[in-house]
């Protein structure tokens, strides 16, 4: 079973596991924006796959993720 916490948890789970980390609330929210991870949305809130944020941060950004705000991307069809 998948570990599902709200953004706030799964920082404060992150900072528990590797207390040097400096992933912030801010980043953790943009992926959840930009469906780089899977979510469940519940009223206003939304609970993240703990496991799948982990997989995302040790396997870095690919390079269209890594393009510059304002720069013309790819749009996948």
């Amino acid at each position: 079973m998948a570990r599902m916490r709200y953004p706030e948890q799964a920082l404060k789970l992150l900072k528990q596991e590797d207390p040097e980390t400096q992933v912030t609330l801010n980043f953790i929210r943009s992926l959840l924006t930009r469906d780089a991870i899977p979510y469940v949305k519940i009223g206003r809130r939304h609970l993240l796959n703990y496991d799948a944020l982990v997989e995302y941060l040790a396997k870095g950004n690919t390079q269209e993720e890594a393009a510059p705000l304002g720069a013309i991307r790819r749009v996948k069809v």
